[in-house]
């Protein structure tokens, strides 16, 4: 297989990616919630609050002339020298040994009110109640430090300070707080996405056919198995079986268009009839496509054998819901204790010849390897029209391995966006270099958001000649 580029937009699942949002959103959350709490700590521990008090004072000469344009210009150069004189050192020393303070952190200024001749004061701490008395610290030590100023000016006082009740740079970390938590929310769910995009799942149809370069044989979309809440809680469903009535028409036709491609490569060698099917990982679906292509056959009147020869985890006779009493483990046929006739069960309601397994068993490699497997083999391929073997998953044992050389069809199923691509490649290359044929991959639980949803169900519903045709093209 030739390698391909990280990221192929075709193969992007939208599906999946509003799946993985989803699924994650718990981690979304928790990032913008830690990230608004961390905010609001940083903003109160850097946080000091400012206060600022305020007086107004009229100036005017000590002989005003009642000229306001006279008094402007008094004012003027009055404010010039208070200004100065705020900011020399013996007034500092003045104001730190009134407040019996070591530092001043005080911000003092003056200025004159546009157009008028009034004077304002602005004191500016952390302390509102410094700023308020610092006023007045000024003030009262202006007489002593007169010699500074034009001796003619009179202050009046026309707006008294007052103690500050709010600071001036008021903390709003409501706002910066939750600006903060978008914005690492936002970050979240990009890294979610780019999480979902670049791993390499199997999420579309066109990444098996374009990366893995493989031959899609069809594509299951996912039915709700139980499609309502007290079925649910019942669970009255225990496999997603064509026979039943409620199991959708969708489902159907892409059961019925696998089996078609299945059995017109079988017309073309009618001699060749034994299907493995096998997944990646365990959960992919498998043993429900190999039941329903069985299934399947037997409607169109064929006479098919069944072999769960997943020994470790056999499904089959639970997913039919037979009796376990009834059922003839086939390691007996392997050891010998009984014959196939005995092991062989034929389910009248399906029509299905069935070879199970009903308990768990280690060491099932030995048996897949063995002389008794392929007589079995050899039996039913001339007993049956069709003979589908369902194995074990490749990526955990050897089972399926080792029949590759005794079928002579395989296909493999996959889940979408389940099994990772490396580990697909692997299985496809075990197949490609065994001496069966590898007929295809088939897409298993397929889920596309509702506005594909159309297209997909008429690419499905597409009568049995027609996907002969597709095939043939292929």
């Amino acid at each position: 297989m030739s390698g391909k580029s990280v990221l192929n937009f075709n193969n992007i699942s939208m599906y999946s990616l509003v799946m993985d949002l989803l699924h994650r959103a718990w981690i979304v959350i928790i990032v913008v919630c830690l990230s608004i709490m961390g905010e609001y700590t940083l903003l109160k521990q850097d946080y000091v609050p400012q206060y600022t008090s305020s007086s107004i004072y009229v100036v005017t000469p000590r002989q005003s002339s009642n000229y306001v344009f006279t008094n402007r210009r008094f004012a003027e150069s009055v404010i010039s020298v208070f200004q100065n004189l705020m900011n020399t050192e013996i007034m500092n020393t003045r104001i730190q040994k009134e407040l019996h303070k070591s530092t001043m952190d005080a911000i003092m200024g003056v200025q004159l009110i546009e157009g008028t001749n009034l004077m304002k004061i602005t004191v500016t701490s952390s302390d509102p109640v410094e700023s308020y008395k610092t006023i007045g610290i000024i003030m009262d030590n202006y007489n002593e430090l007169s010699e500074y100023l034009n001796s003619d000016a009179v202050f009046d006082e026309l707006k008294a300070p007052v103690v500050a009740t709010m600071p001036d740079n008021s903390l709003a970390p409501q706002n910066r707080s939750l600006m903060m938590g978008l914005i690492a929310g936002l970050i979240a769910i990009v890294l979610i996405i780019l999480f979902s995009v670049f791993r390499t799942t199997i999420k579309s149809e066109s990444m098996i056919e374009e990366e893995l370069e493989a031959n899609l044989l069809g594509t299951i979309l996912h039915e709700t198995k139980n499609k309502t809440l007290k079925a649910k809680l019942a669970q009255q469903v225990k496999a997603l079986l064509i026979t039943s009535p409620i199991i959708s028409t969708q489902f159907v036709e892409s059961i019925n268009n696998i089996r078609i491609k299945m059995e017109y490569e079988h017309e073309r060698h009618p001699s060749r009839n034994v299907y493995m099917l096998t997944s990646v990982c365990e959960n992919e679906g498998k043993s429900t496509v190999a039941l329903n292509v069985a299934l399947s056959f037997a409607r169109e009147g064929k006479k098919v054998i069944l072999i769960d020869s997943d020994m470790r985890k056999p499904a089959i006779y639970k997913m039919l819901d037979l009796p376990k009493s009834e059922v003839v483990d086939l390691v007996n046929l392997f050891e010998g204790r009984c014959g196939l006739d005995e092991v062989m069960y034929h389910d009248s309601g399906t029509g299905l010849h069935l070879i199970l397994s009903s308990k768990g068993h280690s060491n099932t490699n030995v048996y897949m390897k063995s002389g008794a497997m392929a007589d079995l083999l050899r039996k039913c391929r001339m007993m049956a029209d069709y003979v589908i073997v369902d194995t074990p998953p490749m990526a955990l044992v050897s089972d399926a391995e080792a029949l590759l050389d005794r079928v002579d069809y395989t296909v493999l199923v996959i889940r979408q966006d389940f099994s990772y691509k490396k580990d697909v490649e692997n299985c496809l290359n075990l197949m490609n270099d065994s001496n069966t044929k590898m007929l295809g991959c088939v897409l298993n639980d397929y889920r596309v958001l509702r506005m594909n949803m159309k297209r997909k169900m008429t690419l499905l519903s597409n009568q049995e000649g027609k996907a002969v045709e597709i095939y043939e093209n292929e």
